[in-house]
């Protein structure tokens, strides 16, 4: 067994748009990921030509006990003129390792997030059974929730929203553009790998 699976009921797999303007977002669930001591994953933190995107997709989903799942980017790209469908597709390949997997796979839990309340059950209605949270593209909402989540499906005793809200407050706002300065990288081309780093060594400081 692998080290990753080691710690497989703390990791947690995200999936979710990799566009620019999402990205607060997806810092704001891996902040609370790691502030709740669970450890994020997803396709990003991978940059390996030797193997394909969908075998990194098994892996990861194979590793993660938990899932987000953002499913609220529908829009169309504005030079193809085409939806994407990365985000159901993940979503449908951790579910079938929830159903058809191992003892193990089978303990997966997730949460659907999707823009507004009701709207997946237009686009995508083979959830329904499945109560998706809206996010209303809110980094302050969604911290609350991932972190609501997590208590509950973990049964563990973390932190409280208000308590990271104020924390990602902190250092997203005030904290990450100097560190990111100091460190010679920018905002805008900052990796998934850096940023969860730069988090850890933050709240390490802190705590």
């Amino acid at each position: 067994m692998s080290s990753q699976h080691e710690f497989y009921n703390a990791n947690v797999f995200i999936n979710c748009p990799f566009d620019k303007n999402y990205f607060n977002l997806l810092h704001a669930i891996t902040f609370t990921i790691i502030r709740c001591s669970f450890i994020p994953h997803c396709a990003l933190e991978h940059d390996d030509a030797s193997t394909n995107r969908i075998d990194k997709l098994y892996r990861l989903i194979e590793i993660c006990r938990y899932g987000i799942h953002d499913i609220s980017n529908t829009e169309l790209d504005s030079k193809t003129r085409l939806p994407r469908f990365n985000m159901p597709f993940e979503l449908g390949l951790f579910l079938a390792a929830k159903k058809f997997g191992n003892e193990e796979q089978q303990k997966k839990k997730m949460l659907v997030f999707e823009k507004e309340k009701f709207q997946s059950k237009i686009y995508l209605s083979d959830l329904n059974g499945i109560d998706p949270k809206a996010h209303d593209n809110n980094a302050i909402k969604i911290i609350e929730q991932v972190r609501s989540w997590l208590s509950t499906a973990s049964r563990k005793k973390l932190p409280g929203h208000l308590i990271i809200q104020k924390e990602f407050s902190e250092f997203y706002n005030n904290s990450l553009p100097q560190i990111v300065s100091s460190a010679g990288l920018t905002l805008e081309t900052l990796s998934f790998n850096d940023y969860c780093l730069f988090v850890e060594e933050w709240l390490t400081s802190k705590l």
